[in-house]
């Protein structure tokens, strides 16, 4: 993979996964002062966090990928080269993943997760899901999505490393959600994605 920073503006970029990404991360607790960016690719998350006012920690195994993190701003974001289940880390107020659960096993990633989060914090998560057969209308409906979105907008490709398709169904990912995470909001959205959105208690 090229080491290379996009030339890309950050406001320029989008893909499925950032389309998301930009609703969850505009709605952010009003409290929060710092935040998490797990599988953090080459930054996006982080740098939206860091400009609304947090302290970041960019985390990602794959070096090239914060390699190209740290050619860009990184005004108020600590990068790590690491793999997210053997770094510790101090709990965020924040905790934001993008499209980086189907590279694992589903429940573990959210349990990972969710003990970054401190006391009224955070997640928030943008994933990708396989689809089956009972969400036929889901597929008919995404394709046409996609195509309109790739006309509009156009389609920026990151250059980190990706798995598709994705191991985990919708179904198989909202239960983990449920079991996990109990009282998340969870979504499937078109283009393959869903969003979690879970609120740790102030008291626990």
């Amino acid at each position: 993979m090229s080491s290379a920073p996009s030339s890309v503006p950050d406001n320029r970029r989008f893909n499925h996964t950032i389309r998301y990404q930009q609703q969850l991360l505009a709605q952010l607790p009003e409290h929060a002062a710092t935040g998490i960016d797990a599988g953090c690719g080459e930054g996006l998350a982080a740098r939206t966090m860091a400009r609304a006012g947090l302290t970041v920690t960019g985390i990602d195994v794959d070096e090239p990928s914060i390699e190209r993190a740290l050619a860009q701003d990184s005004e108020r974001i600590t990068y790590i080269v690491g793999d997210i289940f053997s770094t510790d880390l101090e709990p965020a107020d924040v905790v934001y993943s993008g499209a980086m659960l189907h590279h694992m096993d589903i429940e573990e990633g959210l349990e990972r997760l969710k003990s970054w989060v401190a006391p009224g914090g955070r997640l928030c998560i943008v994933g990708a899901a396989r689809a089956t057969w009972r969400d036929l209308h889901r597929e008919v409906g995404a394709s046409i999505a996609d195509k309109a979105f790739a006309l509009v907008k156009g389609s920026w490709q990151h250059g980190s490393p990706t798995a598709w398709p994705p191991p985990h169904t919708y179904r198989d990912v909202q239960a983990a959600a449920a079991k996990v995470l109990p009282g998340a909001e969870y979504k499937s959205q078109l283009l393959w994605r869903y969003t979690i959105v879970w609120d740790r208690p102030s008291d626990a």
